[in-house]
């Protein structure tokens, strides 16, 4: 009898080494993971056994994972793996164990946290054989024939690993050109009810999942970790249409789309949300886009496609900062954008602001947070700046003898820690929670709320739920937060 080939796969957690001012992404920041579901599908196309688990969302700690990795009992094990989210220090606290069971199992990390620590991690880890950096849906792919007919690595592109003692890192491989080829992610192998929350607000709380309409981003911000790697391709809206059909069918209710960024083109967008009421889809979701990219046009087809979030990356209000962010955008912009946005009457808009650059000055800060009471936005996301290999940013304080990368490469460091000339992460922290009370209990917003809520039957019933879940104890409200939080894609 031919013995089957397993692979399981797994999402990480912070596991054991969450701890108390640990620069971690939100808890409640968890959305499915889809880059293990979109390998899932690849795999489970070719006929190979594939296990998935999700331990960020199902809580578990290195016992609890190691546990279920023994009752899988894999011939290959692997990580997606994320630089701030600590997922990738848990996966090989993890692998360390998994290791002193079964020597033999092969552990493979993907994902961004690879993609500039390749070296850094076999060296670190001898128990981690190989990286797959880049996308991996076919590399890994490639890397599971060969292992199961145990040949050589050498010819798979993308791939980084550990040979007779040696680490060898294989060419590039090429992006995926055309998205349109990859299989639906394996959202359904998880089975986890997930809920749609993100800053401390839930706004799905069940038939809740998210997909990506396109990868990268065509902008070259300071802070973003993926646009070295990942380039900037889009789904046709024919095939972006077909999964959000299926999905339907599937009995979800709320989509998140992920997308770096959603609004790039107007045109494929309006497309996109004129084929949505061609369908009378019964759908709501949320989706992310740029101040300097919106239109009267595109914003009405958005809310009458059912759009109930649309979430702005305003980040400052100081126009030194956001230039040295590279974000291409002016405050006034923001004002604007919000402005025809609530124009057009889509429920809930969101602001992302960004305290603690570089040398930012406490008043800088103040005028941030300030700003996002002047805008008419329903609630403000505060993030207190981060850096990690692969950003501009971080090679830029290494380049100024500010950051020491051997000491942060594996979870990367809030910039206000180590700033010179910064403020401190306390008082900035301080700043935050204050200015959060301000937002919520100003008058202005109680009225505007209230008058909101009672002409719109949506957002009445969501405002409700959230204004009692987050407004009651501002000591533990999730507003505050690191700048990075996992895309899990």
């Amino acid at each position: 009898m031919v013995k089957l080939f397993k692979i399981a796969l797994v999402n990480p957690g912070p596991g054991d080494i969450l701890e108390k001012g640990r620069i971690l992404a939100n808890a409640d920041h968890v959305y499915p993971p889809l880059g293990i579901c979109y390998l899932s599908s690849i795999l489970k196309n070719e006929n190979y056994h594939v296990d998935l688990i999700d331990q960020a969302a199902m809580g578990y700690n290195k016992e609890e994972i190691v546990k279920w990795i023994k009752k899988k009992d894999p011939d290959v094990l692997g990580f997606s793996t994320l630089t701030a989210s600590g997922s990738g220090i848990s996966a090989a606290l993890t692998s360390i164990e998994v290791k002193k069971w079964n020597p033999n199992i092969k552990i493979v990390f993907g994902n961004r946290h690879v993609n500039h620590n390749d070296y850094r991690i076999l060296n670190k880890y001898p128990q981690v054989d190989i990286c797959v950096r880049d996308e991996g849906e076919f590399t890994f792919l490639d890397l599971i024939r060969t292992l199961e007919k145990k040949l050589s690595l050498k010819d798979i592109k993308g791939l980084t690993y550990r040979d007779n003692g040696k680490i060898k890192r294989n060419e590039d491989r090429p992006l995926i050109k055309d998205l349109d080829i990859l299989p639906f992610p394996d959202r359904k192998a998880l089975k986890i009810e997930y809920k749609g929350s993100f800053g401390g607000l839930e706004f799905a709380p069940k038939a809740f999942t998210s997909m990506t309409t396109s990868r990268g981003c065509p902008y070259k911000c300071s802070f973003c970790h993926g646009k070295r790697t990942v380039g900037f391709r889009t789904r046709s809206v024919e095939n972006i249409m077909k999964e959000i059909l299926f999905l339907e069918s599937e009995g979800y209710n709320y989509i998140n789309f992920i997308d770096d960024n959603f609004t790039v083109s107007k045109k494929r967008v309006i497309k996109l949300c004129r084929l949505m009421q061609k369908h009378k889809l019964d759908l709501d979701w949320i989706c992310e886009g740029r101040v300097n990219q919106v239109s009267d046009e595109m914003l009405r087809e958005i809310q009458k496609a059912n759009c109930r979030v649309f979430f702005y990356g305003i980040e400052s209000a100081n126009q030194r900062i956001l230039d040295y962010y590279k974000k291409n955008i002016t405050p006034s912009q923001s004002i604007l954008a919000v402005r025809k946005t609530r124009k057009a009457k889509i429920p809930f808009i969101l602001g992302s602001f960004i305290v603690g650059a570089p040398g930012e000055t406490f008043s800088e800060i103040y005028n941030t947070l300030k700003f996002a009471q002047k805008l008419d936005i329903d609630f403000p996301v505060y993030n207190l700046l981060g850096t990690m290999p692969g950003t501009d940013i971080w090679d830029d304080l290494i380049e100024k003898n500010i950051l020491d990368e051997e000491k942060y490469w594996e979870e990367g460091v809030h910039i206000s820690d180590i700033d010179p000339n910064g403020v401190p992460t306390e008082r900035i922290s301080n700043l935050i929670l204050e200015m959060l009370k301000q937002f919520f209990m100003n008058p202005k917003y109680i009225i505007k709320a209230i008058f909101r809520t009672t002409t719109n039957s949506y957002k009445f019933f969501s405002s409700l739920k959230i204004l009692t879940n987050n407004l009651n104890n501002f000591k533990d409200f999730q507003g505050v937060k690191s700048f990075w939080d996992p895309d899990n894609v």
